[in-house]
């Protein structure tokens, strides 16, 4: 009987005591008769605290967090999910594409041609000159311009890793004569591009270019080995996206330092750097290179097709003149430290970035 009086009695004052405070807790109405700042003020809790306050070396949640409310980005999110600008006022999108010619290859209707050939012929495309098909005409109306690049030399050195046919970490020196290239400026993005001009100059022109004729591999190495390097190197098609940032005037760092586009090729750089061991490499390898227009403009070329490219700069952007070798070096010394190997990961900054 006792321990259903209990059972019984125990739920009714639970109940009472959750009751009793709906008299006395003021509501946030009230709270914010007393406050109005409560009705601007959004306050949130983290289980952890930030282990290192730097967005290109940060791997865990709560530093992140952190690092979003200090650090600002080139872009983020408004509240459709759309992006919009912040260290940036402006993008633009578009995309430079380029195949070598295949002097080797058969055109349909038009046999074996030069870069002459091979330009004309896709102008005459474009202007609607022959028949194709509706998506090969869209892929070319999106055509802003062609043009013939001149045959060049490059060399390339790569450091061999093992299962190449070579010893290991033994330098490669890969000797290009890379033929004529046509270049295509796009107005947009367009995956589907060389798949559409293999409609006009044959479904095999890119496949078939003979690329090992260019090509002088040093030491010798296995046969699969040397079709990697070819391909790597000598491409005989190639996308280039290109984003252009248009960055806002007047911004400064907590210190009062003044933000410009050298600030964001170093923070792409820092990533990049292998001394720094950062967790963000993943995002930005696809990156070609980054170019520094005017203290207002960054131009990001990238080696390949990458979906994610744009959202990868909202990306917090680093102090260049806080974190470069100078300043790291300096650091170092005034810390007893070796500064040919402080590295970002050591700095102060990381604990204290606003200074």
């Amino acid at each position: 009987m006792t321990v259903r009086k209990i059972l019984i009695i125990t739920p009714i004052l639970v109940i009472l005591f959750l009751l009793q405070s709906y008299f006395w807790v003021p509501t946030y109405e009230q709270q914010s008769r007393g406050n109005p700042d409560r009705l601007n003020e959004y306050i949130t809790a983290s289980i952890g605290d930030a282990s290192i306050l730097n967005p290109i070396l940060s791997a865990d949640s709560a530093s992140s967090d952190i690092n979003n409310l200090v650090f600002e980005g080139l872009i983020d999110y408004n509240e459709d999910l759309r992006f919009r600008g912040r260290l940036a006022k402006s993008w633009e999108i578009y995309e430079e594409a380029f195949f070598y010619v295949n002097e080797d290859a058969p055109i349909p209707r038009v046999g074996k041609a030069g870069a002459e050939e091979v330009v004309e012929l896709l102008k005459k495309v474009k202007k609607g000159m022959l028949p194709i098909r509706a998506d090969v005409k869209t892929s070319f109306d999106n055509i802003r311009e062609i043009s013939i690049l001149p045959p060049r030399e490059f060399v390339v050195t790569q450091r061999e890793k093992e299962g190449k046919g070579t010893e290991p970490n033994e330098d490669i020196t890969i000797r290009v004569k890379a033929p004529t290239r046509i270049k295509l400026v796009l107005k947009e993005v367009d995956q589907f591009l060389f798949q559409n001009i293999s409609k006009i100059l044959g479904e095999g022109y890119f496949t078939t270019f003979p690329g090992e004729k260019y090509v002088r591999v040093h030491p010798e190495v296995e046969p699969s080995g040397r079709v990697t390097y070819i391909n790597e190197v000598l491409p005989s098609a190639e996308h280039n996206p290109i984003i252009v940032f248009h960055l806002r005037p007047d911004v400064r760092f907590h210190d009062g330092h003044s933000f410009d586009a050298q600030d964001v090729k170093f923070t792409y750089e820092s990533i990049m750097n292998p001394k720094n061991l950062s967790p963000r490499i993943a995002d930005y390898e696809p990156v070609k290179r980054v170019e520094v227009i005017d203290p207002l403009t960054v131009r990001v070329v990238y080696k390949r097709l990458y979906s994610p490219a744009i959202g990868t700069w909202g990306m917090g952007i680093l102090p260049e003149h806080l974190l470069n070798k100078e300043a790291l070096k300096s650091e170092a010394r005034s810390r007893g430290m070796d500064p040919e190997n402080f590295s970002m990961r050591k700095s102060r900054f990381n604990r204290r970035p606003v200074g």
